[in-house]
């Protein structure tokens, strides 16, 4: 698809993780109709975009798709690697901002955004945004944020504690499925339980989480229903477990219409990753959070802070999990109906303070005033 105009043109850089594509799809979503919009991703990312099939048809509409591996990787192959891509990026990118010369363009982290930022500004001086998705910035975000002119950022305060002249504390773009959901009241005959561990699932969730399912007491169990993310290769043991110990259930590699399960889910059961939490938030669903202890900067132990300090729901440490914590969690929501309501109310209240610190302005209509100008 070619974009002859030069003019208006939009440029929406991420990295090849949920997290960092989702919130770029809901600004892609705000300015697409206005502007010419294009959208530089590596491969992983683009995959996500396969799913937007009204955007692939559209005339200004474009994806780049460019060739990524952290700099960080050890190795001697992986340096090798590092460079190559390194080398084909730059001249794919130089040919593009050549050729294009957007208006302006954001980041929204993942190490997909550091060349394409820094060549737009230095080379073909396009004035670059971004925006920070957890409560520890980013490595590619710590980069750049040096030489953007403004840093968007999900939470009043976040780490590290600088470049205060140029932070927005805007909170995270929430994609149009997800503002268009009006989540079900309970039926109280069942609770309906979604878990999900990230876009590739995790051992943990596949295993310990279905061990705590399955060992509930067994009139509890025959409240249960649970939508459950697992990975490829426990699929069938998982929902073996299910079946011999009538748990009824929905056991899937991948929710890619997960807005359809959120709209019926009275509990949430995930990762602490920057977009997930804000798509808690903002459909006020209560949440079991377990952070994933491996993460970049040990930034979801700090994101999930946010649910702990106000009682938005639960934080269980994967370290010292143990059947018992969620059985016992469990098995209180269904015989003590009083804590999952009391979680709704701390959460309308958050929703409530949070609208008033950004004078009700959504995370999209923020983004988007400045993006565009």
């Amino acid at each position: 698809m070619i974009i002859k105009s030069k003019h208006n043109i939009i440029t929406l850089i991420a990295g090849g993780t949920g997290g960092h594509i989702y919130p770029a799809l809901a600004i892609l979503h705000e300015i697409e109709k206005k502007n010419k919009v294009i959208f530089i991703t590596d491969k992983r990312g683009y995959n996500y975009i396969l799913n937007e099939k009204d955007l692939l048809n559209q005339k200004n509409f474009e994806v780049i798709i460019i060739d990524v591996i952290s700099p960080f990787k050890k190795g001697l192959i992986n340096k090798f690697k590092f460079l190559f891509f390194f080398i084909n990026s730059f001249i794919k990118l130089t040919h593009f901002y050549f050729k294009y010369k957007p208006k302006t363009q954001i980041g929204f982290g993942g190490y997909t955004t550091i060349l394409p930022c820094l060549i737009g500004k230095f080379v073909f001086k396009v004035e670059y945004f971004i925006h920070e998705q957890n409560a520890i910035m980013g490595r590619a975000n710590k980069i750049l944020e040096p030489f953007s002119s403004k840093t968007f950022i999900p939470f009043d305060k976040i780490i590290p504690l600088k470049h205060f002249d140029k932070r927005i504390y805007s909170g995270t773009p929430i994609r149009r499925e997800i503002k268009s959901i009006k989540v079900k009241k309970r039926n109280n005959n069942k609770l309906n339980i979604l878990v999900f561990g990230g876009s590739l699932g995790s051992e943990f969730f596949s295993i310990s989480l279905v061990n705590s399912f399955i060992n509930l007491n067994p009139k509890v169990k025959k409240q249960l229903n649970v939508f459950h993310q697992v990975i490829n290769s426990k699929m069938k043991k998982v929902k073996q477990l299910y079946r011999i110990n009538n748990v009824m259930s929905e056991v899937k590699s991948f929710f890619p219409n997960i807005e359809e399960y959120y709209k019926k889910t009275d509990l949430i059961i995930c990762r602490a990753g920057g977009s997930t939490i804000a798509e808690i938030l903002y459909l006020k669903i209560p949440c079991i959070i377990i952070p994933l202890k491996k993460s970049m900067d040990n930034h979801q132990a700090i994101n999930c802070k946010i649910i702990n300090d106000n009682n938005l729901g639960w934080v269980i440490d994967e370290d010292n999990f143990e059947n018992n914590t969620l059985i016992k969690i469990i098995e209180d929501i269904i015989t003590k109906n009083l804590h999952l309501d009391k979680i709704k109310l701390n959460l309308e209240k958050y929703k409530n303070e949070n609208d008033r610190k950004k004078k009700y302005k959504s995370p999209n209509e923020i983004l988007s005033k400045h993006i565009i100008k």
